[in-house]
């Protein structure tokens, strides 16, 4: 019995064991889902707080809530130089805004049905259409679907971007409660309609409606409402311009959502699949369509100045331009109308020119013209019919300039360093090999003019002795004289091969980096006809905020160079308008000018590729000024044809720009005698201009040859033509990658070329030099170069032959650089 007694107490004892066990276990898996409950609670409070914060400090660098922001664009105004009111500028298409209580139920419907059908039942956030959106993003992808409120996207069009990040999405919420705070649900639908873009330029679906199908809201069938709802979506591929077939599938689907939320019957629904969209379709053409051009495009190169130097200022600088110009302001600019109306109406006149050659889509034109004293930007042409949505501005386009450089990297440099006189002789050559090359280059015609002046050379714009100049310049003054001088006029060159470029004779002859815009050289030229202070040009005088406030924009001048050395090559650039200078066929009576004429022409492989005669060309320059006015002009072609379609082909068309760079000054220009003011620092002395107190000051010396009408002694008909250069086959070691064909113009010949206004009786001078020709192969050649007057206003005739020079065939080892487009 005691046995039996105690064998039941074991059993009874292991009974309670597994008992316990089992209690400890259930205990146990208790007290961890009690656990992972308390990770989870804590992790999530963790998170709550952490999000918190995150949120919090997004919201801190949300944009400042502006309501001048939220209200609707408001038009700059641009006024001219005497005040005048010119012009509007409108963001995109002009806007006809609606009134919310004067919106058709069935516009107001399709909009909803398709952006926020539940907007008047929410507050600022969706949270049901967000729910869905944030499972759709977990699976695809986060930004995959949205679920934005019309309140959220007129948060996100007036203050944020379209980026899909964190930040933005809580900045966007911040903002959008703010809004829901201060204003109704009909004010933020009406702004919603007001503010969304519906393609082509065009802003507010009361815009859209008159733009698509001139119509007013209440006369719009109901497709063609569903289809200005459902266009905002994609309105670059849903536009019926672009897309027919994609915008009609759009139209129907904010129908079937119409149908869906009960906003149209079925009866309607059916009418309104049925009925063609594209029936009203106002036609419109590419360059119909609405874009951002202004009501008078006369004015658009102007303008296009405008917006790029708004942003330059501090209180604009980190505004889009978009938002400047809709937020009201006035803009003052020094714009003389007047001009600008003739300077543009003339560059878009194909008929100015008679050769038809220049009255082609191939031909273009660009011009800059400038308050000499000031800098003020009085008025500029951006091509023919420029356009800023689909066009360059050609006047800011950088293009080789041709022998218009000589002046600031040979001539005034020597002047302003090493004080040359006017007369100062040079030795010309019949060919030159520059220092450190192997290149040969000749002048223009092949003729050693024997010692010619500083005046001459400059005139005529001889190769020889414009290099002989920069090398004497460099080796004298050292050798970043001349390009520190051209800096000093607004030519830099120390972007030019991402900063790592050294000049060469090329780029005195206006190829290799010479490249520069029509406004820069306006302004280059502009500090000669200043007295040596250097301007930046500028367009805007001062801007007047819809609030009142007046926000200057200054301009201060700069010394860029002596004031005798603006005078005296001001005085010998006088020479390119008188008897035997480069420009003297065009006759500028009445007006004390200065300036310089260039072109630029083919490498040796475009001039056999495209059966070109030697001595065409494919830019043609002319700047010039007066005390008064400063103007560029560039013409050239945007294609290259064979046998000089598009090209100028002799003299006759290498003064194209001449003609109109008269026309133009002559009709601007006041006549009032005004000349430019000669500098104490100056004095004559023999018949030449000097620097008072240089050593070359000698009253007495009869051995200096020339004064300022001096004529070389050897001499052709005043034309300027094609130079011939001969490269010889090797490098030096100082640059033996040194490539010799310049990009744009290939500066492998860069030529200039100008005939008189009628037969010579008297001794002609020597023709103008240009740009020389750089070909990494020695020629043999004789080029027979015939130039005919031109058939505008002249009824003489003269042809010149020349012969240029001969050179002995060497095997080509070089490479010559691409020429640029």
């Amino acid at each position: 019995m005691e046995q039996n007694y105690k064998r039941s107490a074991k059993k009874s004892s292991r009974k309670s064991s597994t008992s316990a066990k089992k209690k400890g276990a259930r205990r146990s898996r208790a007290s961890l889902i009690k656990r992972i409950v308390l990770w989870v609670v804590l992790i999530g409070l963790v998170m709550l707080v952490v999000g918190s914060f995150l949120f919090a400090f997004y919201a801190s660098r949300a944009p400042a809530f502006s309501e001048e922001k939220l209200q609707d664009p408001i038009p700059a105004r641009i006024y001219d130089m005497n005040d005048e009111l010119v012009t509007t500028l409108y963001e995109g298409q002009e806007r006809q805004l609606i009134d919310i209580e004067d919106t058709p139920t069935h516009v107001t419907d399709a909009v909803l049905a398709v952006e926020d059908n539940r907007f008047y039942d929410h507050g600022a956030i969706d949270f049901v259409r967000l729910g869905g959106a944030v499972l759709n993003n977990i699976t695809d992808g986060f930004g995959s679907q949205g679920a934005s409120t019309i309140t959220q996207q007129v948060v996100k069009r007036v203050f944020l971007t379209a980026d899909k990040s964190l930040e933005r999405k809580a900045q966007e919420a911040y903002l959008s409660y703010r809004l829901e705070q201060e204003y109704s649900k009909d004010e933020i639908l009406e702004m919603y309609m007001n503010k969304i873009y519906y393609s082509d330029g065009i802003y507010g679906i009361r815009t859209a409606a008159d733009y698509y199908f001139e119509k007013d809201l209440e006369d719009l069938n109901l497709a063609e409402t569903a289809y200005l709802a459902g266009l905002p979506q994609l309105p670059n591929r849903y536009n019926l311009y672009v897309d027919a077939e994609l915008g009609t599938n759009r139209a129907r689907t904010v129908l079937s959502l119409m149908r869906h939320h009960e906003r149209i019957t079925e009866a309607e629904y059916n009418e309104a699949i049925e009925t063609d969209i594209t029936a009203n379709l106002v036609e419109r053409s590419e360059e119909d369509r609405a874009s951002s051009e202004p009501d008078d495009p006369e004015y658009a190169a102007y303008i296009n100045v405008v917006k790029q130097e708004l942003q330059t200022n501090d209180t604009f600088r980190n505004m889009e331009v978009g938002e400047a110009l809709a937020s009201g302001i006035s803009i003052y600019t020094n714009m003389d109308s007047g001009v600008q109306r003739q300077l543009q109406t003339m560059v878009d006149n194909r008929d100015y020119y008679y050769n038809p050659k220049f009255q082609s889509e191939d031909f273009n034109m660009a011009s800059t013209i400038l308050d000499t004293e000031t800098g003020n930007l009085v008025a500029i042409s951006g091509g023919r019919d420029y356009r800023e949505v689909v066009m360059h501005n050609q006047a800011l386009v950088e293009k080789n300039v041709g022998s218009t450089m000589k002046p600031f990297l040979a001539y005034g440099p020597a002047i302003e360093n090493m004080q040359w006189r006017t007369d100062h002789l040079i030795e010309d050559e019949y060919e030159y090999q520059p220092d450190g090359f192997e290149n040969t280059i000749y002048n223009y015609d092949g003729q050693d003019h024997g010692t010619v002046t500083a005046r001459d050379a400059l005139r005529q714009s001889l190769n020889i002795p414009a290099v002989k100049t920069f090398e004497a310049v460099k080796d004298e003054a050292g050798e970043d004289a001349p390009r520190e001088f051209a800096e000093n006029v607004g030519l830099d060159y120390s972007g030019k091969a991402d900063g790592d470029y050294t000049l060469s004779f090329n780029d005195v002859l206006g190829g290799y980096e010479s490249r520069f815009t029509p406004l820069q050289m306006a302004e280059a030229y502009a500090t000669l006809g200043n007295g040596g202070t250097y301007n930046a040009a500028q367009s805007i005088r001062h801007i007047v905020t819809n609030e009142g406030e007046t926000i200057e924009f200054e301009n201060e001048g700069e010394e860029a160079m002596e004031d005798y050395t603006a005078y005296m090559l001001t005085d010998m650039l006088k020479g390119t308008f008188e008897s035997y200078g480069s420009a003297d066929y065009i006759q500028m009576n009445g007006l004390n000018i200065a300036g310089k004429t260039g072109t630029t022409s083919y490498s040796r492989e475009d001039r056999e590729e495209y059966d070109l005669p030697d001595n065409s060309a494919k830019d043609a320059w002319i700047v010039g000024y007066t005390p008064e006015y400063t103007m560029s002009l560039w013409t050239g072609f945007t294609a290259t044809k064979a046998g000089g379609e598009t090209s100028f082909v002799g003299a006759d068309e290498h003064i194209t720009p001449q003609w109109f760079f008269r026309d133009v000054m002559q009709s601007i220009s006041t006549y009032n005698g005004q000349d430019f003011d000669r500098p104490d620092s100056v004095i004559e002395d023999n018949g030449a201009l000097a620097v008072r107190g240089s050593e070359d000051v000698k009253s007495d010396d009869t051995s200096r040859e020339g004064s300022r009408n001096a004529q070389p002694a050897q001499t052709v008909e005043a034309t300027e033509e094609p130079s011939e250069v001969t490269i010889e086959p090797e490098e030096t070691a100082e640059q033996p990658t040194q490539e010799t064909e310049t990009s744009e113009s290939a500066a492998e010949e860069e030529t200039e070329e100008e005939t008189t206004e009628e037969p010579r009786t008297s001794e002609p001078s020597t023709e103008e030099a240009t740009e020389e020709q750089t070909v990494q192969e020695t020629i043999e050649e004789t080029v027979e170069q015939t130039t005919e007057e031109p058939t505008v206003e002249s009824s003489s005739e003269e042809t010149v032959e020349e012969t240029q020079p001969v050179e002995e065939p060497t095997e080509e080892t070089t490479e010559e650089i691409d020429e640029a487009s």
